[in-house]
């Protein structure tokens, strides 16, 4: 027969086991990216110094969502997705700061999802 110390103390072993596993897939899944604070940013709702939180697997991206692409290069490029082609999900990405030069598909045409780094969820500027 099981006391009610051994029931909480079973309590408190699976709720610190919860808790780690919740740590690690957010540590796993979730990054904070700062951008430079000496550059601007290819897209005006972001500006130097903010701190972007990215998932790097998103389940999906839709239209007007900032991303991140990387190219052939080995460069991540922050970028707008402004079209998605139905057949094979291909992407159309624009930059909206005209100062700040980044990656567009008017250079490269449409952008295969497998280069989708991730998916910027917000901005925090601390």
């Amino acid at each position: 027969m099981t006391t009610q110390r051994q029931l909480l103390r079973r309590f408190r072993r699976i709720t610190m086991l919860v808790a780690v596993l919740g740590l690690a897939y957010i540590v796993t899944r979730f990054e904070i990216i700062g951008l430079p604070a000496d550059q601007g940013s290819p897209l005006s709702r972001f500006a130097p110094g903010d701190r972007l939180i990215v998932d790097g697997r998103p389940s999906h991206v839709g239209l007007g969502d900032a991303i991140l692409v990387r190219t052939a290069d080995g460069v991540l490029h922050l970028t707008r997705v402004s079209a998605m082609r139905s057949s094979d999900g291909a992407l159309w990405c624009k930059t909206d700061n005209p100062d700040i030069p980044g990656l567009g598909s008017d250079d490269v045409g449409w952008i295969e999802p497998g280069a989708v780094e991730g998916r910027v969820l917000m901005r925090w500027d601390y």
